[in-house]
C-alpha cells in the first residue's frame, strides 16, 4: 500500500446526495470528508440516480448510470469492463464499498484484487429482534451478501451483533471488524436553534424524530402515541425526513398544531438546527445498524427514548429502554413518563452528549479505518 507511512490512495463507492438523503449518504460524506483532512487521495464513485451533490472536496466524481428498482440498483450493461478499466487508472491501494452500491458490490472486491488492490467494504444492513417476521426477513439478506463480503479482505461492521449475525450467515468473525458509526461532535453540538423562533415558538419539550418514513421506523406508531400520552399542552413533536409514511406524517401536522414537519433535510446546518430544538430523540424502530440520526441527536444533547435494536444501549445512561415489541400504549406511557420531568430530560441529554464524544467522534473512527487499511490485502475466498 504505496510506501510506509504515506497516506492510501482509495477508490470509495458510495452515495452521494441530491434525490436522496439518508445515512449511507451521509456515512461517505462523513467519512471521505476525513480522510480527505488525513492526506488521503480519493476518487469517488456514486449511483447517478444518488444525484450530483457529492462530498466535499471532491472533483471529478465518477456517476455510473443505473436502474433503481426501490431499494435495490442494478448498474447498466458494461460496469463490469469499465470498472476495470477505471480502477486500472486510478491505481487505488484501496477499493472501499459502502454497501450496498449495487447488486453487483461482490465485482467490486474481484476488480481490486485484479489491479492489485485490497477491498474493503462497510456493511449497512440493519437487523431486527430475534425470531420476528423482519428479523427473519433480514437476516435472509444477510444470508444473500454473505458469499458477495467473502470476496472482500475486510468487512466493516458497527456492533459485535451485526458481526455475530453476519457469522451465522457463513461470514469468518476474523474477516470482520467492528468499527462504530461516528459523527462530528464539533459540528453536532448543543446550541441554540432558529426553529425555536419559528415554528417551534411557544413550545415547551420537544420530542423529535428525523429519518427514513419508513414502516419499520414506526413513526406511524409515534404519532399515535404522541397524542395518547399525557403530555403537557405546550409539548411538540417535530418530525423530519422522507419515505413510504410522509403522506401520514403530512396529515398528522395539518391536523395538529402540536406536530412540525419539516420535509426532507438536505444539509448538516438542517440537521444540526433540528437537533438542537428537539429535548428527546424517539426511534421505536425494530430494525437498525447504528442510526446515524441516533448519534446525531445525541451529539446534540438530546435525551434518547429507543428499541434495543435503535440502539438504546449505544445511548447508555443518556437514554431509556422502549421494549422491542411494544404498542402504542407502551410508547404513550414511557413518554408521559419521562416527559413529566423536564429536569431529567435535560440531565440524560447531557449524558447523551458525553457518551457521544467519548465514543463516537469522527477522528477515532478514522484511526481505527487506517488501521484496517494498513493491513493490507487479504485474498478473499468467494465471488459475487
Amino acid at each position: 500500500m504505496g510506501e510506509p507511512g504515506t497516506p492510501p490512495r482509495i477508490s470509495w463507492f458510495g452515495h452521494a446526495a441530491g434525490r436522496r438523503a439518508d445515512g449511507l449518504s451521509s456515512y461517505s460524506a462523513t467519512v471521505v470528508a476525513g480522510l480527505q483532512r488525513r492526506g488521503c487521495s480519493l476518487h469517488f464513485h456514486h449511483a447517478a440516480l444518488d444525484g450530483d451533490r457529492v462530498p466535499a472536496g471532491i472533483e471529478g466524481a465518477v456517476a455510473w448510470p443505473a436502474w433503481r428498482f426501490k431499494t435495490v440498483t442494478l448498474p447498466q450493461p458494461g460496469f463490469r469492463a469499465a470498472l476495470r478499466r477505471r480502477l486500472a487508472r486510478e491505481r487505488a491501494d484501496i477499493v472501499h464499498c459502502s454497501l450496498s452500491f449495487s447488486l453487483r458490490d461482490g465485482l467490486l472486491a474481484q476488480a481490486a484484487h485484479e489491479v492489485g488492490a485490497a477491498a474493503v467494504v462497510t456493511f449497512h444492513l440493519p437487523f431486527g429482534r430475534p425470531r420476528s417476521a423482519r428479523g427473519r426477513a433480514l437476516q435472509a439478506l444477510y444470508r444473500f451478501w454473505a458469499p458477495r463480503l467473502r470476496a472482500y479482505d475486510r468487512v466493516i461492521v458497527f456492533s459485535p451483533e451485526q458481526r455475530a449475525r453476519l457469522a451465522a450467515a457463513g461470514v469468518a468473525p476474523e474477516r470482520c471488524v467492528v468499527i462504530p458509526n461516528a459523527v462530528d461532535t464539533a459540528a453536532f453540538c448543543p446550541g441554540p436553534s432558529d426553529l425555536r423562533a419559528g415554528p417551534l415558538r411557544g413550545a415547551g419539550l420537544v420530542i423529535g424524530y428525523a429519518g427514513r418514513l419508513d414502516p419499520e421506523k414506526r413513526v406511524e406508531r409515534l404519532l399515535q402515541a404522541f397524542t395518547r400520552a399525557a403530555l403537557p399542552p405546550d409539548t411538540v413533536l417535530l418530525l423530519a425526513g422522507d419515505g413510504q409514511g410522509v403522506r401520514t406524517v403530512e396529515r398528522a401536522a395539518a391536523a395538529s398544531r402540536r406536530v412540525v414537519y419539516l420535509g426532507r433535510l438536505d444539509t448538516e446546518a438542517a440537521l444540526v438546527a433540528f437537533w438542537r430544538a428537539v429535548d428527546c430523540f424517539c426511534l421505536p424502530s425494530t430494525a437498525e445498524g447504528l442510526s446515524l440520526a441516533l448519534l446525531e441527536a445525541m451529539a446534540c444533547g438530546c435525551a434518547v427514548l429507543a428499541t434495543p435494536m435503535a440502539g438504546a444501549a449505544v445511548a447508555g445512561a443518556g437514554g431509556r429502554v422502549l421494549a422491542p415489541g411494544g404498542g402504542v400504549a407502551e410508547l404513550a406511557a414511557a413518554l408521559t413518563e419521562l416527559c413529566r420531568d423536564p429536569a431529567e430530560v435535560s440531565r440524560l441529554g447531557a449524558l447523551a452528549r458525553d457518551r457521544a464524544v467519548r465514543h463516537h467522534g469522527v477522528e477515532p473512527m478514522l484511526d481505527q479505518l487506517l488501521r484496517v487499511y494498513r493491513l493490507g490485502r487479504r485474498p478473499g475466498d468467494g465471488a459475487g
